[in-house]
C-alpha cells in the first residue's frame, strides 16, 4: 500500500492507494483522536464488520499516551466502525469490552453519567460515522468489578474490573443495541453494525 500526501498552503490531506483499485484510485482518510478520561495505558483498536466478512476492516491499535489515543483510518470505514478497549492488565472476561457510542433512550448529545450508564439495559457500539478529515470524541472509562473468567474453574469467586467506556456526549449510532451487564458493552464475537 502507497501513501500519498497532497498539500495545499492551508493544510495537508492524506490519502491512501486502495490495492487492487484503477490506477490512481485513492480514497479518503478520517484521523480520529479519542481524548480518555480514566484509562492511561489502555489500547484501542477500531474495527468494522460488514456483512461481507471478506470486506472487514480491523485499523491500527493505539494505545492511550498523555491521555489520548489517535487512529488514522479511511473515512468510508467510519459508518459502523467500533472501537475495543484493553486495559493495561487485562480484564479476564472472556470477551472484548467495547466503547458505548449512545444508550438507548438517550439522545445523540447527551452526557451520560456511570450511574445512568448503569442503569440502562441496552447501548450501540456502532457509531454513525463521520466524512470529515478530522474528529476529536471524548471517551470516559470507569471500572466495574464482575465475575472473572477461570477456565476450568466455572463455579470461580473471582473478581476482574472489566472497563466501562463510553463516548461523553454520546454520538449518533446505529443499530443494534445489545443488552449491557453492569453498564459494560462486551462481546466474544465480531460485531455487525446496521449501515
Amino acid at each position: 500500500m502507497k501513501r500519498l500526501i497532497i498539500g495545499t498552503s492551508a493544510a495537508a490531506a492524506i490519502l491512501w492507494a486502495v490495492p487492487g483499485a484503477g490506477a490512481g484510485a485513492v480514497t479518503a482518510t478520517t484521523t480520529i483522536t479519542m481524548a480518555v478520561t480514566g484509562c492511561e495505558g489502555c489500547v484501542i483498536t477500531p474495527a468494522r464488520t460488514p456483512a461481507d466478512v471478506d470486506q472487514a476492516y480491523n485499523g491500527p491499535r493505539a494505545t492511550v499516551t498523555n491521555g489520548v489515543a489517535t487512529f488514522v483510518v479511511p473515512t468510508a470505514q467510519t459508518n459502523g466502525m467500533y472501537f475495543s478497549i484493553d486495559t493495561p492488565k487485562p480484564a479476564q472476561i472472556n470477551a472484548a469490552a467495547l466503547i458505548v457510542f449512545q444508550y438507548k433512550g438517550s439522545a445523540p448529545g447527551s452526557t451520560v453519567t456511570k450511574a445512568q450508564g448503569q442503569a440502562s439495559r441496552r447501548a450501540s457500539a456502532c457509531w454513525a460515522g463521520t466524512d470529515e478529515r478530522a474528529v476529536d470524541i471524548d471517551v470516559t472509562v470507569a471500572r466495574v468489578l464482575m465475575p472473572a473468567f477461570v477456565p476450568g474453574k466455572p463455579n470461580s469467586t473471582r473478581k476482574t474490573a472489566v472497563p466501562m467506556a463510553w463516548v461523553v456526549p454520546t454520538e449518533p449510532a446505529l443499530a443494534p443495541f445489545w443488552p449491557l451487564v453492569k453498564g459494560v458493552l462486551a462481546t466474544q464475537n465480531s460485531v455487525e453494525c446496521a449501515s
